[in-house]
């Protein structure tokens, strides 16, 4: 049977980092970001997303394509229309996942970067949690380097990401400070597997 591992962490705590290094180590990696972003070019997704946003949002679409900036600054400013978008992307997300799954069967383990981990209730459904983290003033100036970001999205996203509690921290297998090189990052991921048998 093959082992899941969930990366998750808030924005700009380097989970994109820590898949780059699982996937140089060999290991398959699914990541929800990507495939998020390719489904934001189909067709059927789009129909979906003018059908519910297009009265809501000025200029949601210009010469026929998505502005994904507005609709995501949207989306962020209210929980019911954040609810909205992810009810028409996070269904075929789990789909592309479970094609993942079935296509990597024969894995000995799996690694899954899942931003909203705990805010969905999804830890349960992996075997262990990597959590990555790293100074306040580090992730502000990670997150505000981003295209189409600004302080006040990055606040909004901060808002419906969790925070470490102690309920969160007894899911945790393994935290990873990406402030470290990734040589440190990547020794704290290999001592962590061979503990755990898993090492390829």
């Amino acid at each position: 049977m093959t082992i899941k591992v969930a990366v998750t962490g808030n924005i700009g705590t380097g989970k994109s980092t820590v898949c780059e290094i699982l996937k140089a180590m060999g290991f398959k990696v699914f990541e929800s970001d990507y495939e998020v972003k390719k489904l934001y070019n189909q067709i059927d997704i789009i129909c979906e997303i003018r059908k519910n946003f297009i009265n809501k949002i000025p200029d949601l679409f210009k010469n026929g394509k998505l502005d994904r900036k507005k609709l995501s600054n949207y989306a962020f400013s209210n929980k019911l229309e954040l609810h909205k978008l992810e009810n028409i992307i996070h269904p075929h997300v789990w789909n592309i996942k479970k094609t993942f799954i079935e296509d990597n069967s024969k894995e000995k383990v799996l690694f899954f970067d899942i931003p909203l981990l705990f805010e969905k209730d999804l830890h349960k459904e992996y075997d262990f949690v990597f959590y990555t983290m790293v100074d306040q003033k580090i992730q502000k100036k990670r997150v505000l380097e981003r295209r189409n970001m600004d302080f006040q999205k990055f606040q909004k996203i901060l808002s419906v990401q969790a925070s470490l509690s102690k309920v969160t921290e007894k899911f945790i297998s393994l935290k990873l400070d990406t402030e470290k090189n990734k040589t440190l990052i990547k020794n704290s991921i290999k001592n962590f597997l061979n503990r755990k048998n898993l090492l390829k």
